[in-house]
């Protein structure tokens, strides 16, 4: 193996591994929020609902207050949100990286020199354009009070 396809296979798997973990991430992230979103839209859905009686009942009063403080098992609805707020963030994350994906995956799987080296310069490139856009700001909007729009 030459150094040409030691390079392109190192920092392609490199590049994936980093690129996969930030996907995994965005979407446990994504997941969480969806469902706590939904949890607490929910609730206070419940409580609204709970704190109207249709006449002034003791007896439905307990009833909901029995209602409010069961706790529920882990319901469909908040399953569901976990599942499609994970793939909402895989997909944003798979956006957000495609440049560096697309660029490893020509690297690791071409099978001329010139598509290697194409693929290795376009990864360098990818991965220092999203560290200088992303650790910086030089491309921010900076006029944050809309004063200039």
């Amino acid at each position: 193996m030459n150094w040409l396809n030691f390079a392109t296979k190192t920092a392609s798997i490199l590049a994936t591994g980093t690129s996969l973990y930030d996907i995994h991430k965005l979407g446990v992230q994504s997941a969480n929020i969806k469902r706590e979103s939904n949890y607490a839209d929910d609730f206070i859905a419940q409580t609204i609902g709970a704190s109207k009686l249709n006449y002034p009942s003791e007896k439905h009063n307990k009833m909901k207050e029995w209602i409010l403080s069961f706790k529920y098992p882990l319901q469909a609805s908040e399953v569901f949100n976990t599942v499609s707020g994970y793939i909402q963030g895989a997909i944003k994350g798979i956006g957000y990286n495609l440049g560096t994906l697309g660029f490893s995956a020509l690297a690791f799987f071409a099978k001329k020199d010139s598509f290697k080296k194409v693929g290795i310069i376009g990864l360098g490139l990818s991965v220092a354009w999203d560290f200088i856009k992303n650790s910086t700001n030089l491309f921010e909007k900076t006029d944050y009070l809309g004063k200039n729009n």
